[in-house]
């Protein structure tokens, strides 16, 4: 089957191997291949032209939140700081491992749900580097209303809709579907309901089945629904559909790769840019050779005038870097309290109160480096709303005046006051 002009080619976990989808994105996919190949460095018979990549469940974790904002330009940090807390944050040398999806707003807050990608490992992205990246729930179809069950590479996975959108997924422990697997989705739907990010419990649940031998069968369902406490229905898997806009997420191995083909390509720009450059430069020297001599000449007996107070002029400068990191007044502790101040978010009102500023600029001698500096920012404070807490540390670490230290968050705690405290530390080394 050839590919036409706009179609989109798409792999995307299956019940027992990877799966070849492509097609029309408004007229629909069409299996074009499937695998027994759970790697998907070993599927084959990809069609020519880019690819978009579908990511397994099992390699995803989401972890669904309610925003106290619909401030969209806070989201992002927000999100950051949720998985930031739960200790779910992935390294960021590891690529861009994280995004959020929306599911529902209202006046006040917006729901969403932040998902982290595991690093890949060595097999888990296919020969050719796939053009974009999505989660497999998200290609799919959830029903509203209902637990929607599948199979993707050998183990059972569920997911929860809410609308047309994605709430929440997760992949099951072991390979069978029972009674214990129907106990896990409850204890999962049991804590999403207790932290209000479930409005409706689902009904019933659907499974999805393929019309092979992967598919569970008549006494596992039964069990399964035991344990699950709710009527299950068997339904043919729909067809996958590639989100817009798709997510953001990108495996290191992916960018670096992006990055190295971007830099090729502007090296052989900057290489040919030089030679014409050459070329003229050349011309002129060759046409105007004598003026150019007699300028270098003066210019050289210039120089040698000069040289006496040049030897000065560098030496004082090399004492003036060396007495910088005390003399500088970006460190002054007055300034550094007043930028932290500046970040609060009292205005209008007084939201967020400070209760100790600790700044030091602690001087010591490296050997072979010379004089340098030690600083470091210690605050402590409390609020009544977590969220004006929350925009506190956001505006922190934005600050372009604060920009030289690096902060670390630490979780919030409950006074004796019934108030919400919170201590931030940052330091930087000169």
């Amino acid at each position: 089957m050839s590919t036409k002009k706009g179609d989109l080619t798409l792999l995307i976990p299956g019940a027992n191997g990877w799966e070849i989808w492509n097609g029309s994105p408004i007229e629909g996919l069409s299996r074009h291949s499937e695998s027994e190949q759970y790697r998907a460095l070993d599927v084959s018979g990809l069609p020519a032209g880019p690819i978009q990549m579908a990511l397994p469940v099992r390699q995803l974790v989401a972890l669904p939140f309610r925003a106290q904002t619909t401030d969209l330009a806070l989201i992002d940090d927000l999100a950051e700081m949720h998985l930031e807390r739960n200790g779910v944050r992935p390294s960021l040398d590891g690529g861009q491992l994280t995004d959020h999806f929306v599911y529902a707003t209202d006046e006040e807050e917006t729901s969403l749900s932040a998902v982290v990608l595991s690093p890949p490992r060595e097999g888990d992205l296919p020969k050719r580097s796939p053009k974009a990246f999505d989660l497999s729930p998200r290609c799919l179809s959830l029903p509203a209303g209902k637990v929607a069950v599948w199979k993707e590479l050998g183990r059972w996975v569920f997911g929860i809709g809410h609308g047309d959108k994605v709430l929440y997924f997760q992949c099951l422990p072991g390979e069978r579907l029972d009674d214990r697997a129907g106990k896990d989705v409850r204890l999962a739907m049991t804590q999403l309901q207790l932290q209000g990010l479930l409005p409706e419990k689902p009904g019933e649940a659907v499974l999805w089945t393929n019309g092979g031998t992967g598919d569970a069968r008549p006494e596992e369902i039964e069990s399964f629904a035991r344990g699950l406490g709710l009527e299950v229905q068997s339904s043919p898997k729909p067809s996958p559909v590639w989100p817009t806009p798709p997510s953001k997420l990108l495996p290191e191995d992916v960018r670096a790769e992006r990055m190295e083909k971007a830099s090729k390509r502007n090296r052989m720009i900057a290489i040919a840019a030089l030679v014409l450059v050459y070329i003229g430069v050349a011309g002129y020297f060759f046409l105007d050779i004598k003026k150019a001599e007699k300028e270098a000449n003066l210019a050289e007996r210039k120089v040698t005038e000069l040289s006496g107070g040049t030897t000065q002029l560098m030496a004082l400068q090399d004492k003036w870097f060396e007495l910088a990191p005390v003399v500088e007044s970006d460190f002054y502790p007055y300034e550094v309290y007043h930028r932290v101040a500046e970040c609060l978010p009292n205005k209008p009102e007084r939201k967020v109160r400070l209760t100790q500023v600790t700044i030091y600029n602690q001087p010591k001698f490296v050997e072979g480096e010379g004089l340098s500096m030690s600083r470091e920012i210690f605050v402590s404070g409390e609020a009544a709303d977590t969220n004006d807490i929350a925009k506190f540390a956001i505006a922190l670490k934005k600050s372009e005046e604060l920009q030289k230290y690096e902060w670390t968050i630490e979780p919030e705690s409950q006074t004796r006051t019934g108030a919400w405290g919170f201590r931030y530390s940052a330091k930087v080394s000169l």
